[in-house]
């Protein structure tokens, strides 16, 4: 007679945990439906890179953010591109010379949270490149010093 009343118990247990099972199968499929994935907020992230007196770069590469920028400014004058951006992420520029010789500035993270235009200054010097901090660009144009 024991045993009778732990298979009822047993049994009973049973049709309770599978209905918890399908109630929580049912509750998770319905979250699964209408759950909506995330897709980052999209920005625009304006970078300029003022060529000083650069001038036998064979090209620029700016590389950030899943993107990447090929291009050439003469000395003297500015880069501007604007660039779309899902997410923060490092920043860095490439200066190329003729016989496969390059320099590489300082990275840079920037963040949607941060200001959405930057300015990095490029020098030649005899023999080297000299690159400076990442500057801040206020909505007027005026540089921030901090980076």
């Amino acid at each position: 007679f024991h045993s009778s009343h732990r298979w009822t118990f047993t049994k009973k247990f049973s049709k309770n945990n599978m209905r918890l099972q399908l109630l929580i199968f049912v509750l998770f499929a319905n979250l699964v439906i209408s759950r909506k994935h995330y897709k980052g907020r999209k920005y625009d992230l304006t970078l300029f890179v003022r060529n000083h007196n650069v001038s036998d770069a064979t090209f620029f590469r700016l590389v950030g953010v899943d993107n990447t920028a090929d291009f050439n400014v003469s000395a003297g004058n500015t880069f501007e591109h604007t660039f779309e951006v899902r997410r923060k992420g490092f920043w860095t520029l490439f200066v190329e010379f003729p016989g496969d010789r390059y320099a590489k500035s300082p990275r840079k993270i920037i963040s949607r949270d941060s200001y959405r235009k930057w300015v990095m200054e490029v020098y030649y010097y005899p023999g080297a490149v000299g690159f400076s901090e990442w500057h801040k660009l206020s909505r007027r144009g005026e540089m921030h010093i901090h980076g």
